[in-house]
């Protein structure tokens, strides 16, 4: 179960949080004012990745969301 969260004025994404994992909250880039504050710290949909999108080898990847 996914819980979508969205700005009251437009209506944009803001965040999604999932009922399996509590702790894990996900923040579209995109819905930040200066995402180049905010470091990612893992990667999910690998199997979704371009060839030509350069991925920091140092992030935990999955090739889909995570169970748990």
């Amino acid at each position: 179960v996914k819980v979508h969260a969205f700005c009251p004025v437009c209506g944009t994404p803001v965040f999604l949080r999932f009922a399996a994992m509590p702790e894990l909250i996900a923040v579209p880039a995109g819905s930040l004012d200066k995402p180049g504050r905010f470091a990612p710290q893992v990667l999910t949909y690998n199997v979704r990745g371009l060839t030509w999108d350069a991925i920091d080898c140092s992030l935990q990847v999955f090739e889909r969301m995570p169970c748990t």
